[in-house]
């Protein structure tokens, strides 16, 4: 198999116009490809005896679709050259494995922002500002629920924090999006940013290029030991965490998908909906057919859920106070001057 490498590239960023994370993706999977078909013709059967490797090797289905997605695209650049381009003709995708999504809980992200961690020199140069930045960087994953790339490829000419958001303009669907935020993240950004100009990253390593996501996971994981988290902790689990979090709060499924960038709602309820299904439940009784036979115990219950989700017994903004009754429950709410 003879392709170039550059001309590949060439050939998925302009003709096929893939976003940043998904052109990484793409080539390191062609490499791999490349070097197993180094001495073998490209051909259907050999594609065949390839995936097969794979699967017996242990890949899951999952991963064994990101070699068919490069296989794909493949395919059409051998068309759009004028080389053969019928070896990956009558593959299917795998059978999708539902991901084991792991789920950070509130206190548990408000854990690992608190932990602090010490780091030594770095050729010589003290680097314990990495801390803060590695933090604030964290804060932003959990706060916004964006993917890893779209937090360490944000310039600051992108953040409007006199509005509390930012617009992202590499994404996985190609289209731009703003998410929001708030204290103390905004205070956190102001402080990294500051003497920085409008094209520099906001999130910055050591030589003040953007956190490879490689050095991020690995603080990450160190940090949330440190913190005493004992479940796989990967930069992943702010987005889950996010989503779930806002399910379960009853934000209507359309706008979490707009929130963080599901191009299709059923990618989003796919995914998480088995996760919040006490909300799917939830929302299933407020039908006026059901809802006047539910039990009044049970709205009594979830009008003190959703209360109970604002956390305003810990809002020092809030006088508040709820007291649980036999057949109901009272409760007064007042906005501290």
């Amino acid at each position: 198999m003879q392709i170039d490498e550059k001309d590949f590239l060439s050939f998925i960023t302009v003709k096929q116009s893939l976003a940043p994370e998904t052109i990484r993706h793409c080539m390191s999977r062609f490499r791999i490809i490349r070097a197993w078909f180094a001495d073998k013709e490209l051909t259907k059967e050999n594609v065949e005896i390839f995936l097969l490797e794979l699967k017996q090797s242990g890949l899951r289905n999952n991963s064994l679709n990101t070699y068919n997605f490069a296989l794909r695209h493949l395919r059409d650049y051998c068309k759009d050259r004028g080389m053969p381009s019928d070896f990956f003709d009558g593959f299917k995708s795998f059978k999708k494995n539902r991901a084991d999504i792991v789920i950070l809980t509130l206190e548990e992200i408000e854990k690992i922002l608190n932990t602090p961690l010490t780091y030594g020199n770095f050729r010589g140069k003290d680097v314990s500002f990495l801390d803060f930045r590695y933090r604030a960087m964290t804060m932003f994953l959990a706060y916004t629920g964006c993917r890893y790339s779209e937090a360490a490829d944000l310039k600051i000419k992108h953040l409007d924090l006199s509005a509390g958001k930012a617009i992202f303009t590499e994404t996985k669907t190609n289209e731009n999006r703003t998410v929001y935020f708030t204290e103390p993240l905004i205070g956190n950004i102001k402080e990294i940013t500051e003497d920085w100009g409008p094209d520099n990253y906001l999130f910055r390593n050591t030589v003040e290029n953007h956190i490879k996501v490689s050095d991020y996971s690995a603080d990450l994981k160190r940090r949330a030991r440190a913190a005493g988290i004992t479940k796989r902790a990967f930069p992943h689990n702010f987005r889950h965490s996010f989503i779930t979090s806002l399910l379960e709060t009853g934000v209507p499924i359309e706008q979490v998908a707009l929130l963080v960038g599901h191009r299709d709602i059923r990618t989003t309820f796919s995914t998480y909906a088995h996760l919040a299904d006490k909300t799917l439940q939830r929302a299933a009784l407020r039908h006026p057919l059901m809802r006047k036979n539910v039990d009044p115990k049970e709205i009594i219950r979830a009008v003190k859920e959703a209360l109970e989700n604002f956390d305003l017994a810990n809002d020092p903004r809030f006088k508040f106070d709820i007291s649980v009754r036999q057949n109901g429950l009272n409760f007064s709410l007042l906005a501290k001057k």
